[in-house]
């Protein structure tokens, strides 16, 4: 399958490197304004450089995007008009009108159009997902420092996004409410974000975004009735608690747990049958969700199966409810007394 990437820049770059090594993916052209910048990327990848989409050939199948967010309706939809499936990065689109005309036109072409939403590929999430669990209760936090890359959009559409992708991938029930609060700081946009997400069912997913933190954290902990999900992305570590058949806490051995420390409480409960411990390393050779994200992508446009990936409609709705969240914000109404 001939393929290409338009925009190499920080998160291009990756996207060309790694759509080259997929297996039944040919990588032919790599498209980007800045020449010297591109031509670094596609040397040792050995494909040319072409300064606009529109001078991709015909036969190319599959298409990465990545240009700034500003673009993308722009980029994508003349690549639809031309047959070419889409992964578009995230957020879909600069606007909910544009998410929508994007996939409207991909679905009336009958078209693979993705939304690179790729923490969905994390392999503690996939493996929380594929325990089935009804989620009770969600927490996310996404701090980043200050990134003048990242100043044409607010914090919800930059970095909040991708929590709203994951609670949407997993909750069980329509939405029924939205209360949320955010706040200018540096920039133009909102650079800091929180927001409470409450489910038909009960679920609650509570999401904070910010961009101008002095460290980073990127933490989500996602808990059910039976299991429960924790995700650092900062030490690149995760893990997955399930409760054992017949488990009882009524069974435990009070004499073992008197020596227990605090923190060995969960291997503790292991050791006696209790629970079940699956622990991810997420710098891993196994663990590349961005890699995982692309052979997504090309699986499906070579007619593999579907549901794996972000297709546009989970993309717009990711949109639909970022859009709810900064409504929200803005009918929020501050005092000075």
């Amino acid at each position: 399958m001939r393929c290409a990437v338009i925009g190499v820049g920080h998160l291009g770059r990756h996207h060309a490197r790694l759509l080259g090594g997929l297996p039944g993916a040919e990588l032919v052209a790599l498209v980007d304004s800045d020449a010297e910048r591109a031509a670094a990327v596609a040397e040792p990848l050995g494909v040319p450089v072409l300064s606009s989409a529109e001078q991709l050939p015909d036969d190319v199948a599959a298409v990465s995007v990545a240009v700034p967010t500003s673009a993308h309706q722009a980029v994508v939809e003349p690549l639809l008009r031309r047959g070419m499936h889409v992964l578009v990065e995230k957020p879909m689109a600069a606007t909910l009108d544009q998410a929508r005309s994007m996939e409207a036109l991909a679905r009336e072409r009958g078209l693979v159009l993705h939304v690179g939403h790729v923490e969905r590929f994390n392999p503690a999430l996939a493996a929380f997902r594929d325990l089935d669990a009804r989620p009770r209760f969600i927490e996310a936090h996404r701090l980043a420092p200050f990134n003048y890359r990242t100043l044409d959009t607010s914090v919800v559409m930059d970095l909040m996004i991708h929590d709203i992708d994951i609670v949407l991938s997993l909750a069980r029930a329509p939405l029924a409410s939205v209360d949320a609060v955010g706040s200018r700081v540096l920039g133009e946009h909102v650079d800091i974000a929180s927001a409470r997400l409450t489910f038909e069912d009960g679920c609650v997913a509570n999401l904070t975004a910010s961009r101008v933190s002095f460290e980073p954290m990127r933490k989500t902990r996602v808990f059910a009735d039976e299991a429960f999900v924790s995700m650092d992305l900062g030490s690149r570590k995760a893990f997955v608690v399930r409760k054992e058949p017949g488990f009882d806490l009524g069974s435990l051995d009070a004499t073992a747990m008197a020596t227990v420390e605090p923190k060995d409480t969960f291997r503790e409960f292991v050791s006696q049958g209790l629970l079940a411990l699956d622990e991810y390393d997420l710098d891993s050779p196994d663990a590349n969700p961005l890699r995982d994200e692309l052979a997504a992508f090309v699986a499906e446009v070579a007619g593999g199966p579907s549901g794996a990936g972000v297709d546009g409609k989970a993309g717009l709705a990711a949109m639909e409810l970022a859009a709810a969240v900064s409504e929200s914000m803005a009918a929020h109404r501050w005092t000075d007394g």
